[in-house]
């Protein structure tokens, strides 16, 4: 009778721990579903507004491409985005994306019109 006992307890036992393991593997998958997210934060010099996706901090799946729109106001035209811009397919164009690889910190910077550009207020050497 005691090794009936004690065979019972061991498959409680048993099941008890492939209960648990099952438990924390399920856990495991869903507290780590191998996608990682990256803040884009977003901002403009006066003169215009970046209205695609917004000026704020956004936050976007690794991956994910985000469009990017720069509005210029009355009097304005687009420059460039300056800041984290290796990762965006025309940093001197108004109407481009990001590839979401990182954090990135962006601003679009615009001047009057007819000034000279330069990304910002930088001006390139001139030979």
């Amino acid at each position: 009778m005691r090794k009936s006992h004690d065979s019972r307890r061991c498959s409680r036992v048993a099941r008890l721990a492939i209960l648990l393991i099952t438990a924390i593997l399920a856990v495991s998958i869903v507290a780590c579903d191998g996608s990682e997210s990256y803040e884009l934060s977003i901002s403009s010099s006066s003169g215009g507004t970046v209205t695609s996706p917004g000026e704020a901090v956004f936050t976007y799946d690794a991956g994910i491409v985000v469009e990017l729109v720069a509005t210029p106001h009355d009097g304005y035209e687009f420059d460039a985005w300056i800041g984290d811009t290796d990762d965006i397919a025309d940093a001197n164009c108004a109407s481009t994306n990001v590839t979401m690889n990182g954090n990135y910190a962006i601003t679009a910077i615009f001047r009057e019109q007819g000034e000279e550009g330069g990304g910002g207020g930088v001006n390139p050497i001139q030979p």
